[in-house]
Parts: structure tokens; C-alpha cells; sequence
């Protein structure tokens, strides 16, 4: 009950910054790439893993978004703990704005509990902000010295986000579960206010999923996996929650979701299809705004290339043993 105390505090801190009022990056959150959901996801099972995705968003003609994202991650026997690394590079159609973002994160070895396993991560990213060089060009090129240069304004470079993030993933035989809290702070490189160090609005993610029947010890007992899972993601300016169920086997994945845009009252319904070739997975997540509840038809999908290289149990003494716990 002890590890329980903890989350607690990290529950009552993070409500302590809602009140925090400011814009953030990017409102997209990537849903099929578990490292960036949860930070404690890094090394899990003692597998090494990569994702390679791009989603895309368009609320409406004005805005429109478009994230590619790379997560590499594994088990560190020298740190007794998973780690990862992750780049990221955006589009934020509305502002003109292009995103690089880079973070590393370091998950501690699973605390055995009373029934299941608790882990904590932290890991921290550097979100660099720029003027999309297309429109930045356009400017010197088709902007008089008299006329206003297009949004966000003159400067190349318009901030700098470091973004330090704490996580906790709990496991028992039933469910997972999972809450990320992330603490940004702003460094604005462009001309007006002197905001430097301004903080911006905290942004949690919570990850609720049924236990992966199909598997036993990280292998596979059955030739399918039935995984429902909930995601919430909140910050001031976006917050968005998921419902997906679906359906991996052993060559496939079958699935639908519904998504809700809370801040855009977007609300899509939509499927998810895979194929796998032995350790390689690749999903399709698509999906479109309901008609008569949605107030546009907000066009939704994520691309995504999984590759999971599972752990491999060998003794020089017994090379047929398994692992002892």
C-alpha cells in the first residue's frame, strides 16, 4: 500500500497547475504508440520495441495537423530499468508553425504489489518551435518592407518548450492502468511579451486496459489478443477521450474506436486494421466526425509500424533454463 502513497501525491500535484492558462504546441496524441501515452512503458517485459507513425488531424479548412513520430525503447541491464528515446515533428496548419521535439525517458524495474506490479518513469522533451520555412520563404520573397508579414509574425525561430514528464503504470491480472503528467515550460524566442519561463497548461494522460488475454508470461498462449483500452488526454486547450476495443491476432488486427474532441466538439467514429509479419506490425487507425452530433467532419488518421523484439531467457551454464524470477 506503501506505492499507493505516491500516486496520491502525484494526483494531488497535478491538480495543483490546472489553473495554468497558456497555448501549448500541439494538440495531437498519438494513440497507437504506448511510449507516448505513458513514459513507463519503456522496456516493458524486458522487450525491445520500435514505432514509427504520422497522424493527421483537420478539425476544419483552417485547421489542420500532422505529427510523424519515431519512439525507440529497451531494457537496460546497466540501469536496472527500461529507457527510451523520442523524436517527433509536427505541423500546426493554423499558426504557421513547425515542431522538433526530442525526449528521453528512463522507467525503474517493476515494484512487485500485493496483486500485480507498479512502475514509475520520468523522462523530459525539448519541443523546438519554428516558422514553417515555406511560409518564412513566401515572406522574403513576396512581402513589401510596408506589408505585415504572414502569422506568427518575422522571427524563424518562435520558442522553445522543455516539457519534464512523470509517469506510474499499474498491472495486475485483470487491468492496466496508467497516468502521465507533463509540466511545460515555455522559453519565447520571438519579439512582444517577456514571457520567458512561462508555464503552460499541464496536460495529463490516463490509460485504462483490460489484461491481454492471449498471453501468458509475454507469450503466447491463444492465436488472438482481446484488448479494450481508454484513453483520456486533458490539457487547457485540447482534451480529447477514446473508447477502443479491439482484436489482435496472430497475423491481424481488427478494431473500432470512438474518439470525442471535447474542445472542438468533434465526436468520430472509426476502425483500426493491421497486419503482422512475424515481429512486424502495421496499423491503420481512420476515423470521421458523426454527422448532426460533431459540429464539423473532422477527418482523423494514424499510421503506424510497430517492431517488438522480444526478450530472449539464455544461462551459459543452462542455456535451456528459463528465467528465475
Amino acid at each position: 500500500m506503501k506505492y499507493f502513497g505516491k500516486i496520491i501525491w502525484i494526483l494531488f500535484f497535478s491538480s495543483l497547475v490546472f489553473s495554468a492558462k497558456s497555448q501549448n504546441e500541439s494538440p495531437l496524441q498519438p494513440f497507437s504508440n504506448p511510449m507516448l501515452i505513458n513514459p513507463a512503458f519503456a522496456g516493458f517485459d524486458n522487450q525491445t520495441s520500435l514505432h514509427v507513425g504520422n497522424q493527421f488531424y483537420n478539425v476544419d479548412s483552417a485547421q489542420a495537423y500532422n505529427q510523424l513520430h519515431f519512439t525507440y525503447d529497451t531494457w537496460s541491464q546497466k540501469l536496472n530499468g527500461g529507457i527510451s528515446i523520442i523524436f517527433q515533428q509536427g505541423i500546426i496548419g493554423k499558426r504557421n508553425i513547425s515542431t522538433t521535439e526530442l525526449g528521453f525517458s528512463y522507467a525503474a524495474r517493476p515494484r512487485k504489489t500485493e496483486n500485480g506490479a507498479l512502475r514509475f518513469a520520468v523522462s523530459t522533451n525539448f519541443v523546438l518551435a519554428t516558422k514553417q520555412l515555406y511560409v518564412n520563404s513566401l515572406d522574403g520573397i513576396m512581402i513589401d518592407a510596408e506589408s505585415s508579414p504572414n502569422p506568427p509574425g518575422p522571427d524563424l525561430f518562435q520558442y522553445l518548450l522543455l516539457k519534464p514528464r512523470l509517469a506510474v503504470l499499474y498491472e495486475s491480472r485483470t487491468t492496466s492502468w496508467g497516468l502521465t503528467a507533463g509540466f511545460p515550460l515555455k522559453v519565447d524566442f520571438a519579439g512582444g511579451e517577456e514571457d520567458l519561463n512561462k508555464v503552460t497548461p499541464i496536460n495529463l494522460t490516463l490509460y485504462i486496459s483490460g489484461n491481454h488475454e492471449g498471453y501468458k508470461k509475454g507469450l503466447r498462449t491463444k492465436p488472438y489478443a482481446f484488448i479494450p483500452e481508454v484513453i483520456v488526454f486533458y490539457q487547457e486547450d485540447f482534451s480529447v477521450i477514446r473508447l477502443h476495443p479491439y482484436m489482435e491476432h496472430a497475423d491481424n488486427t481488427l478494431g473500432i474506436f470512438l474518439q470525442s474532441d471535447i474542445t472542438n466538439n468533434i465526436h468520430c467514429l472509426g476502425g483500426t486494421a493491421g497486419i503482422a509479419f512475424g515481429n512486424f506490425r502495421i496499423d491503420l487507425n481512420a476515423g470521421a466526425g458523426i454527422p448532426g452530433i460533431s459540429d464539423q467532419i473532422g477527418l482523423m488518421g494514424e499510421l503506424n509500424l510497430k517492431i517488438i523484439v522480444p526478450r530472449i531467457d539464455y544461462s551459459k551454464i543452462n542455456p535451456w533454463a528459463t528465467e528465475r524470477n
